[in-house]
């Protein structure tokens, strides 16, 4: 009869939440590393006061804040998609966990 329960079913609440929490941190780190970097191009940027050099200046403005901003959206949204993911899932944990005590609990 128990022939059919030889494989485990897991499912990790605390996966969810390591993931929600591990995007918001990154999304939180990569907020810092821009900030690095604008700061340290206002710094560049008094010394290249010219036409060449405000484009130098407008160029790297675009080709590594603009990416950062955006992958920073993408960060925010996969965290808030898992965290409304995990709470439509909760009651499939509890569930879960309800249907491994009645298994733990069946003798065989």
């Amino acid at each position: 009869m128990g022939s059919w329960l030889v494989d485990d079913i897991i499912l990790d609440e605390s996966a969810f939440s390591e993931a929600i929490s591990g995007f918001a941190d990154l999304s939180t780190e990569l907020q810092n590393l821009r900030n690095d970097i604008e700061g340290l191009l206002a710094v560049l940027k008094t010394g290249f006061d010219t036409p060449a050099g405000r484009k130098f200046i407008s160029s790297c403005e675009k080709n590594l804040l603009e990416p950062l901003d955006r992958q920073k959206l993408v960060l925010e949204h996969i965290s808030g998609t898992l965290k409304e993911a995990k709470g439509s899932y909760s009651t499939v944990f509890t569930e879960y966990e309800e249907l491994n005590a009645a298994i733990n609990s069946y003798q065989f």
